[in-house]
């Protein structure tokens, strides 16, 4: 078989406008060998102008048109030319560019897998789009072109194959899938521990900073794998305590120098010590829109840090193959995949091993609700010292909802039901000025919680008495608030 050069997505960092308005990123579908592919290109943009499909369900679709257009050209199959018998052995073979599986029967089965599906629906979505959006003439097998295919022929088994029905047979029977739980922060930690564990320097630091961003700024892998260095550079741009310092945009450009970096780091720490805790740089949603992510400010100094050093010693890697360096900040070590990118996928591949092995109950998005959370339970405690018995649930998932980015209530919510579920059998939370008080008021606590201590509570009463104090009684509820 003649070897034939890949046809890649290329992620832009570019917007794409419709009557001046962003619609989210433009990716290009690139063959080495070909340059632009125009029929592929064409369907992407329908997807995103027309359908107004989310940006990254456009990317997820387009590497599977990429495989599907590849695998045709290894075939000697022109793209329009495909026919029934073509998706069959693409599917039989396991939607790869390079198989050579053929099925010697017209009712060979391919099995309905989660995966099938997907592909099948992209595959035959995007001949449909050809055939009944332009009118372009499909090749005719059984009755039927690509873009005719039902969508019920997954279930339909033993069938006959008229009309262009696939036989597809049922995968086998499973259980329902757990939904995956939420880390606590100390098996979040634990987490990031073993990122650091892996053998390679430079990988390490990349999987400690991608848990990082998770765990502590709430960051999809989506979003992740979305920052650029140019956006976190402009985002630390806006900040005060840069403009505050003379030629800061030439220093913040200049960022690999070692003295810049150094003074980069300098103002970071110094907005730590004034009580700041985010730096907010745009990334990219699930929609495809930009959104603010939160990085928190030590994150944001290893992030420079990693910049000017990791980052650069992958880069120096693409630049001796010769390969495009995306302006992303996590750099893939598979140069010609993705154009470089880490991708979300490779994220989720690196990290959900290390769950298993430590036997924590999660994923690396369940980081990101580790860290949601930690803001809904922190709204909670601030509307419920502020307003007493009087709290709000509006106010909590408000605050919270709007600190998150997320549109609705709905998710929310489920995390406010699980702090108050956790408050019924662990007790409110404390709320003192200090954490010299808080550690008195939890003496005080233990010391009450001894049934066979009734000198110390005794004592306490009289103290009540002797200062003029009464005790706040709330019906149902076990534990108080302070």
């Amino acid at each position: 078989m003649k070897k034939l050069s890949h046809t890649v997505l290329i992620s832009s960092d570019r917007d794409f406008r419709v009557d001046g308005k962003p619609v989210g990123l433009m990716p290009l579908i690139v063959n080495e060998e070909e340059g632009p592919v125009t029929i592929l290109q064409a369907w992407i943009l329908d997807c995103m102008v027309r359908i107004g499909e989310p940006w990254i369900s456009v990317e997820k679709n387009a590497y599977i048109i990429c495989q599907w257009y590849d695998f045709l050209r290894y075939r000697g199959v022109e793209t329009l030319n495909a026919d029934e018998s073509h998706l069959r052995d693409f599917l039989l073979g396991g939607g790869v560019r390079k198989s050579n599986v053929r099925s010697m029967g017209s009712d060979a089965q391919v099995t309905g897998t989660v995966t099938n599906r997907n592909k099948y629906r992209v595959i035959v979505g995007f001949h449909d789009f050809w055939e009944n959006r332009h009118g372009k003439s499909l090749a005719v097998r059984y009755g039927g072109t690509l873009a005719q295919l039902r969508e019920n022929a997954f279930d339909r088994k033993n069938r006959s194959v008229s009309r262009a029905e696939i036989n597809f047979s049922k995968p086998e029977n499973v259980g329902a899938k757990a939904e995956p739980g939420t880390p606590t922060l100390d098996e979040g930690e634990l987490i990031l521990e073993e990122a650091l564990n892996h053998p390679n320097p430079n990988r390490a630091q990349t999987w400690y900073l991608i848990g990082s961003l998770a765990l502590r700024g709430g960051a999809r892998v989506g979003g992740i794998n979305s920052i650029t260095v140019p956006r976190l550079i402009s985002a630390l741009k806006k900040e005060r305590a840069f403009k505050k310092v003379a030629g800061y945009a030439e220093m913040l450009d200049g960022y690999l120098r070692p003295g810049n970096r150094a003074k980069i780091k300098e103002i970071l720490r110094g907005m730590r010590a004034d009580r700041r805790t985010f730096i907010f740089c745009e990334v990219r949603s699930k929609g495809g829109k930009l959104i603010p992510l939160p990085i928190p400010i030590e994150v944001c100094e290893e992030l420079i840090e990693y910049i000017c050093t990791f980052r650069e010693e992958t880069k120096a890697a693409f630049l001796k193959a010769k390969c495009r360096v995306p302006p992303n900040i996590f750099l893939s070590n598979k140069k010609r995949q993705a154009d470089g990118v880490l991708t979300s996928r490779a994220m989720s591949n690196f990290f959900n091993p290390i769950f298993k092995r430590l036997d924590i109950d999660g994923t690396i998005h369940r980081l990101r609700a580790t860290f949601a959370e930690a803001v809904v339970r922190d709204c909670y405690v601030r509307e419920r010292a502020i307003n007493g018995r009087a709290w709000q649930i509006k106010n909590v998932l408000q605050f919270a909802s709007k600190l998150l980015g997320h549109d609705s209530f709905e998710s929310i919510q489920d995390y406010l039901n699980n702090i108050i579920a956790q408050e019924l059998l662990a007790g409110h939370p404390v709320i003192v000025g200090s954490e010299e008080n808080a550690s008195y008021l939890r003496a005080v606590a233990e010391k009450l919680d001894d049934a066979k201590d009734e000198v110390f509570k005794t004592a306490l009463e009289r103290f009540f008495f002797e200062n003029g104090l009464k005790p706040v009684v709330e019906e149902g509820r076990k534990y108080s608030l302070f």
